[in-house]
C-alpha cells in the first residue's frame, strides 16, 4: 500500500511538469496526455491490485445477501381486519376502501380471476 502511494503521488508531480515543460516548450499537448494517461492507467491497474474492485471483496457476496435478507424481515404482511369485534360504521369504512374487481371485470371479459392480485 504505501509502494502504491508513493506510485501515485510520483505520477501527479511528474504529470503536472510534463504538462508544464511542454506547455513551455510548445509542444503538442497530445504527448503529455499519451504519457500521463498511459501511467495513469498502470496506476489505475496497480490499485486495483491493492485495494481490489471497489466493493468486490470476498464476503461481498454474503453481505448483500444478508442486507436483502434483513429487507425481507422488515416486511410485514397486511393485517386481516378482525370483522367481528369492528362495528357496523368500521365495517363500511372499510368496503369502501376495498376495490370492486367486479367493476374492472366488466371492462375486459376475457379477464379471468389469476389476472387479478
Amino acid at each position: 500500500m504505501k509502494r502504491f502511494y508513493k506510485h501515485l503521488s510520483t505520477w501527479m508531480f511528474t504529470s503536472i511538469f510534463l504538462m508544464v515543460l511542454f506547455f513551455v516548450l510548445r509542444m503538442p499537448p497530445w504527448i503529455s496526455l499519451v504519457v500521463v494517461a498511459g501511467w495513469g492507467m498502470a496506476i489505475a491497474a496497480e490499485a486495483f491490485d491493492v485495494f481490489g474492485f471497489p466493493g468486490m471483496d470476498p464476503d461481498w457476496e454474503e453481505r448483500k445477501i444478508q442486507e436483502e435478507m434483513d429487507k425481507m424481515a422488515e416486511f410485514e404482511a397486511p393485517v386481516e381486519p378482525d370483522l367481528e369485534h369492528m362495528s357496523d360504521s368500521e365495517k363500511e369504512d372499510l368496503e369502501d376502501d376495498l376495490l370492486e374487481l367486479d367493476d374492472f371485470k366488466q371492462l375486459r371479459k376475457d379477464w379471468k380471476d389469476s389476472d387479478f392480485v
